[in-house]
């Protein structure tokens, strides 16, 4: 009974949950950007998020760990193909003349915007980390 006792360990964040974390929080992040004056509390969730997720990087178990840093890179480069794509929208918009209230809502949630989206590729890259290594 003793021994029961001393083994008993609060319960820790798994990679998987805050995974799944960071990626509904990246998708809550982008709603509260569409509500006036949320942009703060967007910030704070997705850097929350981010913080627990690689902050947590020590108590997750040798392979959880290994599939967070390989999912960094691939998160790191879709999150340079969408400030890409970002850019060459709103160079477009400056030549067609299109797209000017959209143009308008990046130009004034880019913090924001930058962070969430990064909670969810960074999720969405763990995920396909996970599913490479479970059909394989």
């Amino acid at each position: 009974m003793e021994h029961e006792i001393m083994n008993t360990r609060k319960p820790r964040a798994t990679c998987d949950f805050m995974i799944i974390f960071t990626v509904a929080v990246g998708v809550i992040g982008i709603a509260l950007l569409f509500l006036p004056d949320f942009d703060l509390l967007s910030i704070v969730l997705s850097c929350a998020a981010l913080g627990g997720l690689i902050g947590l990087k020590a108590s997750y178990e040798e392979r959880d760990r290994q599939r967070l840093q390989q999912s960094f890179k691939g998160a790191f480069e879709w999150l340079l193909l969408v400030l890409l794509a970002a850019f060459a929208f709103i160079a477009s918009e400056e030549w067609f003349g299109f797209g000017e209230g959209t143009v308008i809502f990046i130009n004034g949630h880019w913090p924001s915007l930058i962070l969430s989206i990064m909670c969810v590729l960074l999720g969405i890259a763990g995920f396909q980390k996970e599913i490479g290594e479970g059909s394989a």
